[in-house]
């Protein structure tokens, strides 16, 4: 898998809401950095754990990728997070970009960027 296969895998797996999904695509020293999780996620483990109540949390959920671009190993996209929080009904919709670095297939760092103030409660 490429960096732009494994950037397309992400978002469709996490618009499944398949956590596992999301994990098998990680090498076993495979970093997730997200802005709303209290840690960075090591290990198709911790970030099958860390990944599953957030999309719990969430329904409908679609990821548009409006621009993808990729160097080598590394992809960069640009795309939006767009659902609806199971508790209420309200949406919850932002922008994000997301870096993506894979090496012999699985992918080693992934790293979202956003603006997590509209988002607190």
């Amino acid at each position: 898998m490429n960096a732009r296969e494994a950037t397309i895998a992400l978002c469709q797996a996490w618009e499944r809401g398949d956590a596992q999904g999301v994990a098998d695509l990680f090498a076993e020293d495979g970093r997730y950095e997200d802005p709303l999780f209290p840690e960075v996620l090591v290990g198709p483990e911790a970030i099958r754990e860390g990944v599953a109540p957030a999309m719990a949390e969430i329904t409908g959920l679609e990821i548009p990728i409006r621009h993808l671009a990729v160097d080598g190993d590394v992809a960069i996209c640009e795309a939006a997070f767009l659902c609806e929080l199971t508790a209420d009904g309200s949406r919850m919709d932002f922008d994000f970009a997301m870096l993506i670095e894979v090496r012999d297939g699985q992918v080693i760092r992934l790293t979202e960027y956003f603006d997590t103030g509209p988002l607190a409660p």
